[in-house]
């Protein structure tokens, strides 16, 4: 028999003894954010604009009810699920896949304080709480994977927010492109580059920032190609003494005509090095003819949210933001909900 299975952060409900008696407001039900209106004198009325209608927080609730042999069970079921997984940093992933299904998934984190009260029914035991949870970026497009390897590139002027489905998220702007990797965490880097362009010779780039505590960075650069072709970036650091080394190699990553942006997060000692160059080059280590380079970067880059390791298992990935607006979506996952 089907029935509405609720997990959150890849936990089951039920394998807690917690149990769902309502749903409200999944989908649907969004508050409108104030629209903007124009009062001509010359004309009756107002011109309200609503090309492009904006939405508040979603709300949503579940009303629960959790099971235990005694009070101290069923409390400990209680602490060690509800109270561990929504009192973690970040939002927390909620899913709902009601009678076999497409999967329903929220980022969310808990609005009220979560109380429950003691019953008892048969000469059982039972708490029955409610959880009221704010959905802060509600407008969203899902993608379901099982590959532990893929990539994922789309447009959009404004910015968004990739949940990636292993508890890490990073931050997609302009030209996204990139390859995930469920293996290790995503990296988000700190938006601020630590290089420059050299006064001296173009093909280097030099650090004009040393930071004193972070040791971890992400390299990227946007490579523009002329045809369709597997492309890896060498980044090559040059020490104090004057020698050249490779001190970060990328994933192969499957070009695409034009723009692409690879990435490669490295740890190093960063007051190693004064100088870098970015080479892009063939998954055989050759040159590629027509490659345009721009936007090279090093990054500190950090971990957002709790890595849960998610190889072989299910990933439902999700994009919020202004997704009306995303053009180009280039990506071997499936699309579970285009918008909801």
């Amino acid at each position: 028999m089907s029935e509405v299975k609720v997990s959150l952060n890849g936990k089951n409900f039920k394998d807690f003894e917690v149990y769902v008696s309502e749903y409200n407001n999944l989908v649907g039900k969004l508050e409108r954010k104030d629209i903007t209106t124009y009062d001509w004198a010359e004309y009756h009325g107002s011109s309200p604009d609503l090309r492009k209608p904006k939405f508040k927080e979603r709300q949503l609730e579940l009303k629960c009810f959790i099971r235990g042999d005694n009070w101290e069970s069923l409390f400990g079921n209680f602490k060690d699920f509800i109270i561990e997984e929504f009192s973690k940093p970040g939002t927390q992933r909620l899913h709902i896949k009601p009678f076999g299904g497409k999967t329903l998934a929220y980022e969310v984190y808990v609005k009220d304080e979560i109380i429950p009260e003691k019953t008892f029914r048969n000469g059982e035991m039972f708490g029955v709480f409610s959880v009221k949870m704010i959905e802060p970026n509600p407008i969203k497009k899902v993608l379901r994977t099982m590959l532990d390897q893929f990539s994922l590139s789309y447009e959009i002027d404004s910015e968004t927010e990739i949940f990636m489905g292993d508890g890490t998220k990073q931050i997609g702007r302009g030209n996204v492109s990139f390859t995930k990797t469920y293996s290790q965490p995503s990296y988000q880097g700190s938006g601020i580059s630590l290089i420059a362009a050299s006064g001296v010779n173009n093909t280097y780039y030099e650090a004009y920032t040393i930071p004193t505590e972070n040791n971890i960075y992400e390299f990227s650069v946007t490579a523009i190609l002329t045809s369709p072709k597997n492309i890896v970036l060498y980044v090559i650091g040059r020490t104090a003494s004057g020698t050249y080394e490779a001190i970060a190699v990328s994933a192969i990553y499957n070009g695409k005509t034009g723009k692409n942006t690879l990435s490669v997060i490295e740890q190093l000692n960063f007051n190693d090095y004064g100088k870098f160059i970015f080479k892009v080059l063939d998954s055989a280590g050759n040159e590629v003819p027509g490659i345009t380079f721009e936007n090279p970067r090093i990054e500190t880059a950090e971990v957002l949210g709790e890595w849960q390791d998610m190889t072989g298992k299910e990933k439902i990935i999700i994009i919020a933001g202004n997704i009306e607006d995303l053009k180009s979506l280039d990506t071997p996952a499936e699309v579970l909900w285009n918008k909801i």
